[in-house]
């Protein structure tokens, strides 16, 4: 009997929470025209951003707009005293869903730059004799998890352009640029092609092509990030010069030799990531050996996995196979501190914005004290007739979990929007300042449903004083009133 009471009740709850909520009268006039001309302007901005122009002001009108539209939807639908409460809840779940997916795709997106050129674990060997890199990379290039295996060679590098070939034989031939300090690669083309990404950073997409071996009628090929193409002033087709300085001793006197060869340059290269375009010049590996060993060995082996996440399983798998003269890493350990700072970004912007989820739940308890001095009335009839003070109790309670949950749709709709035109837009970023040259943003479910989740719970949590003391409204005087 009590179970099929109960199950009568809810109906019941659920009509009278939702009969609070709404506005008494139709919505004026001006709130007609707010939500018309706020979907007219959202309109209006997004078409022009999605058919590819991108101007700053149509981001900002999208923004204004998209508040606009949730404005109106909420002062059309709900009383006064609710839509505040409601467009609250709202925006603070789109900008926390918004700051949790740009933090997420900052994070993805350095861990593809780095997997493009880097891979996911990487194997060195203790000593300068690392000549059986092929056997090793064949050999766990057959691991189910393993989708790329790309042997390297690696040493800082000091580049510079050499225009003398271009001036005309009238001309004084102008002098060479500054030598740049970078980090250069020697990689095996069709290897390297396997890393997911790789192919599509190159300018003309064909690492063969560019990445081509010297021979006796050719200079061997290089391709410069196009930050560091932007440093030289060098483009496609012209000669730089690569040297490997001598090595210094304790005393400060050089150990043998600075190594240099001539190079053209094949391609540009753009990563996405500022640090590495700023930075990287990439070459065949037997160009690579020859300049920076004099010998057919390598620095290491990089492998790219199905997903990063199994980074850990392959490297321990390797630690127990081969032996102790190996050392074996992970993308966690090489950019370690890089995702370290992104955590505490993400932690950070998840506790300064999660105040305002918590601020926008306790405005609803302002929203609903109002509503219950309106409503003392509507309450006293209701127990009067034979309500139960557990019905009004949870007909308050619903309002709040009505508002949270309505809220946070809205929110959902709105921080979507917003994403969208992030991913749009794609906003230039400081190469000095930054590590990638965009504002990346992805989506993730944990990062929608946390927020909207959280402001459900705390709008339920914070109704509940509230509608304490809706039941404790004395029936007798206020029937009087």
């Amino acid at each position: 009997m009590t179970a099929r009471r109960s199950l009568t009740r809810w109906p019941v709850v659920r009509m009278m929470a939702a009969r609070l909520m709404l506005r008494d009268d139709d919505p004026g006039r001006g709130v007609r025209r707010l939500l018309y001309g706020a979907g007219l302007v959202l309109v209006g901005c997004l078409v022009p951003l999605l058919l590819g122009v991108h101007h700053l002001a149509l981001v900002v009108g999208i923004a204004i707009a998209g508040m606009g539209v949730l404005a109106g939807i909420c002062l059309r639908l709900f009383n006064p005293a609710m839509a505040v409460s409601v467009v609250g809840v709202a925006l603070a779940c789109a900008s926390l869903m918004t700051a949790l997916s740009v933090t997420t795709g900052f994070e993805l997106e350095i861990t593809r730059a780095l997997a493009r050129l880097n891979g996911h674990v990487l194997l060195t060997k203790y000593g300068l004799d690392f000549f059986e890199y092929e056997q090793l990379a064949d050999r766990w290039r057959r691991h189910p998890q393993v989708t790329a295996a790309s042997p390297f060679a690696y040493s800082m590098v000091a580049v510079v352009y050499e225009p003398a070939d271009e001036a005309a034989a009238d001309e004084p031939a102008p002098a060479p640029t500054a030598p740049v300090i970078v980090i250069g690669k020697g990689i095996i083309p069709e290897r390297a092609a396997e890393l997911d990404g790789f192919v599509e950073v190159l300018g003309h997409h064909d690492p063969v092509s560019a990445l081509r071996p010297g021979g006796s009628r050719q200079l061997p090929g290089i391709v410069l990030g196009k930050g560091l193409a932007a440093r030289l002033g060098a483009r496609e087709g012209v000669r730089v010069r690569v040297v490997v300085p001598a090595e210094i001793t304790g005393d400060g006197e050089p150990v043998g030799e600075a190594r240099h060869a001539a190079f053209e340059v094949r391609d540009i290269l753009s990563t996405g990531t500022s640090e590495l375009d700023r930075n990287l010049a990439l070459m065949h590996i037997s160009a690579a050996q020859a300049l920076f060993f004099r010998e057919r060995r390598v620095t290491g082996i990089e492998f790219e996995l199905v997903d990063p996440e199994l980074a850990d399983g392959l490297a321990a798998d390797m630690a127990a196979e081969l032996p102790q003269l190996y050392r074996i890493g992970t993308w966690r350990e090489t950019s370690s501190p890089m995702l370290v700072g992104l955590q505490q970004i993400r932690t950070t912007l998840s506790l300064v914005l999660g105040l305002m989820v918590v601020v926008s739940a306790s405005s609803l308890i302002a929203s609903l004290l109002l509503l219950v001095r309106r409503k003392r009335h509507d309450i006293a009839v209701t127990m009067a007739v034979g309500g139960a003070s557990s019905l009004v109790f949870w007909v308050f309670e619903m309002v709040g979990l009505f508002a949270g949950t309505v809220g946070a749709m809205l929110g959902l709709s709105l921080g979507g929007l917003y994403c969208l035109v992030i991913d749009t837009f794609r906003y230039p970023l400081g190469g000095d300042v930054y590590p990638v040259d965009h504002l990346p943003v992805v989506v993730r479910a944990i990062d929608a449903l946390g927020p909207a989740g959280a402001a459900v719970l705390l709008c339920s949590l914070a109704s509940g004083p509230v509608a304490l003391l809706a039941t404790r409204v004395r029936v007798i005087p206020a029937l009087r009133r």
